[in-house]
């Protein structure tokens, strides 16, 4: 009797409680962040680092559960209005590339996970056409604004695993010999004239 009520529970709320667990982590992410670099609290530092490790994890499990329902059948599964779980596949791809600009990553170590995030990118956007297949063809109401925040939240993950990408150690190291280089030349020309 209470695992049934807990399984009808699960599944009527897990996609919602895991949508506002994301824009939770998002909004925490976007108002505490500058204070990772005010602060020496640990405390303060171990929160801000878990909420920035499981933004991403959130929101990759939420479009997992997302996908994992379409086309479930199951007795028990509590019916959500699919052209809203397309809308919420769009946004929560928007969570993974929005992570506050102060925070792409939380340490300069994280940079090397860029490879990381490309794979994140790739599967997520995936599993959001997945969802868009499934969808869009019987319920077309909500088409435009998930495709309008399906491009944008591609664009911000793109850019993220860009910045993570120029920002890693061999390109940073390369970006700086370049510098180097063209410096000494500078310096080399104004010598010889």
């Amino acid at each position: 009797m209470a695992f049934t009520f807990i399984l009808d529970l699960w599944n009527k709320w897990n996609i919602r409680g895991f949508v506002v667990l994301s824009l939770s982590l998002q909004v925490t992410l976007i108002l505490f962040a500058p204070l990772r670099k005010r602060t020496a609290s640990r405390p303060i530092i171990f929160l801000l680092r878990l909420a920035y490790l499981m933004a991403d994890s959130v929101a990759t499990f939420a479009v997992g559960l997302i996908s994992h329902n379409q086309g479930n059948s199951s007795a028990h599964a509590a019916k959500v209005d699919e052209a809203i779980q397309a809308f919420w596949a769009s946004f929560l791809l928007l969570h993974l590339g929005s992570s506050p600009n102060t925070i792409t990553a939380f340490s300069l170590e994280d940079n090397s996970l860029w490879r990381r995030h490309l794979l994140t990118l790739i599967f997520q956007v995936g599993a959001a056409v997945y969802v868009f297949v499934w969808i869009f063809p019987s319920d077309k109401s909500l088409v435009i604004p998930t495709i309008l925040v399906f491009l944008v939240g591609f664009i911000k993950v793109a850019d993220r695993t860009l910045a993570l990408y120029l920002s890693s150690f061999p390109k940073l190291r390369e970006s700086m010999l370049l510098d180097d280089k063209s410096g000494m030349d500078a310096d080399s020309s104004r010598l010889l004239e």
